[in-house]
């Protein structure tokens, strides 16, 4: 077993202090210093407080940094990251740009840094199943998605940099990319085209925006945001639309996926090794060929289930946390090992991104 990494988190605001206490936790890993402007946010009898970056880069017992601040900054602190013998994990997204996400890439091939997007939705065991049954065509191929992110406001109240371009780059950039991520993996294909819209509650504060991707395999994907609800109202739903079925993912951090559809005898059996025998709630049907999109299959079940975790929503994402952190430390361990979230998958959700913001605020 490697020696336990050190971790520098850079930005140690609540979520800062979410990763901390998920790090923690680890065997491999644990967190030797944090970095916060603000000398307040100092951790009482914690590791070593910075309130400079630059003084975390050059403490010898951090091996990867955890980048934590806002968007408009990861370019800059990644870059320095990296040139400072560090290996880096960068909260999302990669960077406003693709043009800066590739200079990011490139000082990692350059350095032999690992450098990757804290994308722990691929690491939920919900999106796992969700994957498998799509890639396995159990009810068929997939032909759309679509995600309804109906957030609360009390997070980013006016005056918030999230509001300001500059810094998040809009919506679709700062939040959505993940989501972009997700749909892409699940799918197993690229965007090919994509628009966006957006609606202001004031001036300078576009709350709500819609976004339509037509990958390459011709899934057609759509994409809403709003952050306008109140706390307890704030819900997230992703549905994907199969020639035979349709499954809903409940949660911005899935904890259920409620699935309904035809199978055959194949795709029950995959089923039931996804999910345990036992598991799958089956109703036999007359056994027939079903015609659906101009394909045809064979039908002998209707399956209806649900499929839940048992864990509290915090403790799954504190979990997902600790994989892909566990996952890099993996690759920085052996150099032939490749993360389940790669920089060109970062990069690629960024230019999903930028190029569906940029359909509805032209570059000028």
């Amino acid at each position: 077993m490697s020696e336990s990494k050190g971790i520098g988190i850079i930005g140690y605001g609540g979520f800062g202090e979410f990763l901390h206490k998920a790090w923690d936790e680890m065997d491999e890993a644990h967190v030797a210093a944090v970095c916060d402007v603000d000398p307040a946010r100092a951790p009482k009898g914690g590791p070593k407080f910075y309130t400079n970056y630059a003084d975390l880069l050059a403490d010898a017992d951090v091996d990867i940094v955890s980048i934590a601040t806002p968007p408009s900054t990861h370019h800059d602190l990644s870059i320095q990251a990296m040139r400072a013998g560090k290996h880096v994990l960068i909260e999302k997204p990669l960077a406003l740009t693709e043009s800066d996400g590739l200079a990011i890439k490139q000082v990692a091939e350059e350095t032999g840094r690992v450098a990757t997007v804290n994308f722990v939705l691929r690491y939920n065991p919900i999106v796992e199943v969700l994957r498998d049954i799509t890639q396995s065509e159990v009810f068929g191929k997939l032909r759309r998605v679509d995600l309804r992110n109906y957030a609360m406001q009390d997070t980013v109240p006016e005056g918030h940099w999230f509001w300001n371009p500059k810094v998040s780059g809009r919506i679709l950039l700062e939040h959505g990319v993940h989501f972009f991520d997700l749909a892409s993996w699940v799918i197993g294909a690229k965007a090919a085209d994509t628009w966006s819209l957006g609606v202001e509650r004031k001036k300078g504060m576009e709350d709500r925006v819609f976004a339509a991707v037509k990958y390459e395999n011709d899934v057609v994907g759509t994409y809403w945001h709003s952050f306008s609800r109140p706390r307890e109202l704030e819900t997230t739903t992703f549905h994907f639309a199969y020639d035979l079925g349709e499954i809903e993912m409940v949660g911005w951090i899935p904890l259920e996926l409620d699935i309904w559809g035809w199978t055959g005898d194949d795709g029950l059996d995959k089923l039931e090794d996804m999910l345990g025998e036992g598991q799958v709630v089956v109703d036999p049907i007359e056994s027939q060929k079903a015609h659906s999109s101009d394909m045809l299959y064979d039908v002998d079940y209707e399956i209806n289930t649900v499929v839940e975790l048992e864990e509290q929503k915090l403790d799954v994402y504190a979990e997902n946390l600790r994989l892909i952190m566990a996952d890099l430390i993996h690759s920085v361990d052996d150099p032939n090992h490749e993360m389940r979230v790669t920089i060109d998958d970062a990069l690629e959700a960024v230019r999903v991104a930028q190029k569906a913001t940029n359909f509805a605020h032209p570059m000028k």
